[in-house]
This record gives C-alpha cells, structure tokens and sequence, in this order.
C-alpha cells in the first residue's frame, strides 16, 4: 500500500542579511521577506511553491545572502 505524504502547496520566501558581510554565530541578522513580484514586503506572505522557488533561484544569484524557501 503505498503512502502519501503531506504535501504543502504554498511557501514563505525570504532572506536574511548580514549588514558587515561577517555570519559569525554572534553576527545581527536580519530577516527580508519577499512577496508573489519578486519584492520585499513586510510582513511574511506566502506565495505557490514553484513561484518561491523561481524567486529563490534568482534572489541566491544575486548573493544578498541566505536565501530560504519555508
């Protein structure tokens, strides 16, 4: 018998910064969320899967920093 497992649809994008370039474990990060355009937003939104990961893609190419899809 085969076995489905959950599958979530939509995710959440969004990267976090390191303002003096340094990812030491005592660096300040910070936490940039991006929308369904490709732009940052305020507040976490969540767009369709294959949509963040596309964005994900072209946002790690421009190496802002730590590119995530959740």
């Amino acid at each position: 018998m085969a076995s489905s497992f959950p599958c979530c649809e939509i995710r959440q994008l969004l990267v976090h910064v390191y303002p003096g370039g340094s990812k030491a474990p005592g660096a300040e990060r910070i936490t940039v969320f991006y929308g369904r355009r490709g732009r940052p937003v305020k507040k976490p939104r969540f767009i369709p899967a294959e949509l963040a990961h596309q964005w994900a893609r072209k946002l790690q190419a421009r190496r802002l920093g730590t590119v995530s899809v959740l």
